[in-house]
């Protein structure tokens, strides 16, 4: 099968790394009307941030128009209670309104968690009166109870419900094409306790029974890194541009044993975009042996740290009136996470930072005004005539026709648009037309996804670089 890449300059510049990430998580609380909204964008810009996370399917419900694009998706999940305005869609109006201001926003949604533990709230929730045969059990058969947890978890051993929430996230990425992220929470199961569920139980034997050598926790990892690299895959066949995150526990090893969440794997198998550690333990040396585990990972360009950002008691963060811990204590976590020289921070959350200007005041300690991530020196540029490439496979090799505007020895580099370099090269070119043959990406061969990339071109000893965007397709006729 042949695949064409077709790349067109777009400019010429001096490129610096990507943008710090800084995000807010938002409770749905702080989304219900157009006001509570521009107020949310009003602080994140006032306080320097460039990414809104926002949770529009708070537990099994919709801050959102489902069925917004088509029914090609099966989304039957009713309205949030939340909301009291009877037609106003939150995640529309913040994508528009947060992208005119170049905040990217990112679709917050609770994955296994399926119902609030208030009794009144769970006798209306959708799950639980259409399909409570999911709800998960534990090891003594016992179906679980809301109250247990932070409400009735549905079991990711059972495909029906692995379906049904690939369908309700689709319909949500093929409805709002302008979103930047799909962002996932509770992707888990609520303890080593449970997972326990008939259906799951009857999988796992009839693995065994066909020669499947296979631990009880390592299937309850499987189904949930399989619901990972399902959803992944569903969304980028919808937009491939599109980012897959979530939220996970910081502390690695509770990850993999309680919660049966192994998100190191996520990275090294690629079915993850972004990974948010929830690395909100009070205790400062706890946290730091938390960060020097996840700098082992070596994979600091995709791992955005959350950090505590609000009090159990619900007093504010500023230092008068929480001497325990406030905004010098975020501020010596932030210090610590740009050393190490991760992708950026995220504050849970918006309600609790904001309180008593909590968030300005920490603006002032560690957030200075964004650097652009590109800023262009057209006094630098030098005109490229009839710059064309492709990428075509040749005998299962990957071959890059490049035309360059001089003879001498270039670099050459594939990124995605998070700034990664997925492959790079440097050798001795001639003027003009140019060759190169690969067999795919880094040391692994892996083949080159569908989407969008960046081919950055430079000559070490000059101080610009070509910027060229690149689209990866199938040809037609295939």
């Amino acid at each position: 099968m042949k695949k064409c890449l077709i790349l067109f300059v777009l400019f010429v510049g001096v490129g610096l790394l990507p943008a710090e990430v800084r995000s807010l998580w938002v409770l749905p609380w702080n989304i219900t009307s157009p006001q509570a909204i521009d107020k949310v964008i009003e602080d994140a810009l006032a306080a320097n941030q460039n990414e809104l996370l926002l949770e529009i399917r708070y537990r099994s419900d919709a801050l959102y128009t489902t069925n917004k694009n088509g029914n090609r998706y099966f989304n039957p999940e009713p309205r949030s209670y939340i909301l009291k305005d009877a037609v106003f869609d939150p995640l529309d109006y913040a994508i528009t309104a947060a992208h005119a201001k170049n905040l990217k926003v990112q679709a917050w949604v609770v994955v296994f968690n399926a119902t609030p533990t208030a009794k009144e709230l769970v006798a209306n929730n959708h799950i639980y009166n259409n399909y409570p045969q999911w709800i998960t059990y534990d090891k003594d058969g016992r179906q679980m109870r809301s109250a247990e947890q932070f409400g009735y978890f549905i079991d990711p051993g059972i495909p029906e419900v692995q379906e049904y929430l690939l369908d309700v996230f689709s319909d949500i990425v093929a409805g709002y094409p302008q979103l930047d992220g799909l962002h996932l929470d509770y992707i888990r199961y609520p303890s080593s306790q449970w997972g326990y569920h008939p259906t799951s139980l009857a999988r796992l034997d009839e693995a065994r029974k066909n020669g499947e050598i296979i631990s009880w926790n390592e299937w309850r990892t499987r189904q949930v890194t399989e619901f990972v690299e399902k959803c992944y895959n569903r969304i980028k066949s919808i937009d491939p541009d599109i980012m897959l995150s979530a939220a996970v526990f910081s502390n690695i090893y509770d990850a993999r044993t309680a919660y049966a969440q192994d998100w190191y794997d996520w990275l090294d198998k690629g079915i993850i975009d972004r990974i948010y550690p929830m690395a909100y333990h009070l205790d400062y040396d706890n946290f730091r042996n938390q960060i020097l585990n996840m700098k082992e990972q070596a994979q600091d360009h995709k791992i955005v740290v959350g950090l505590r950002a609000w009090d159990a008691k619900g007093k504010s963060l500023m230092p008068l009136d929480n001497p325990s811990y406030n905004i010098s204590h975020i501020n010596k976590r932030i210090s610590l996470i740009r050393e190490g020289g991760f992708a950026g921070i995220s504050l849970f959350s918006y309600d609790g930072i904001i309180r008593n200007n909590a968030l300005s005041s920490l603006v002032n300690l560690a957030y200075p005004e964004l650097e652009p991530e590109v800023v262009p020196e057209p006094e630098l540029a030098l005109p490229i005539k009839s710059v064309n490439a492709e990428l075509t496979m040749v005998a299962g090799s990957y071959v890059l026709q490049l035309e360059l505007p001089a003879e001498g020895r270039w670099n050459w580099e594939i990124m995605n648009h998070y700034g990664e370099v997925l492959y790079s090269r440097q050798r001795s070119y001639f003027l003009g037309y140019n060759e190169e043959y690969f067999s795919g990406l880094k040391d692994s061969g892996e083949s080159i996804p569908h989407g969008t990339y960046i081919l950055s071109v430079y000559r070490a000893e000059e101080p610009y670089r070509y910027f060229i965007p690149l689209h990866l397709g199938v040809s037609p006729g295939e």
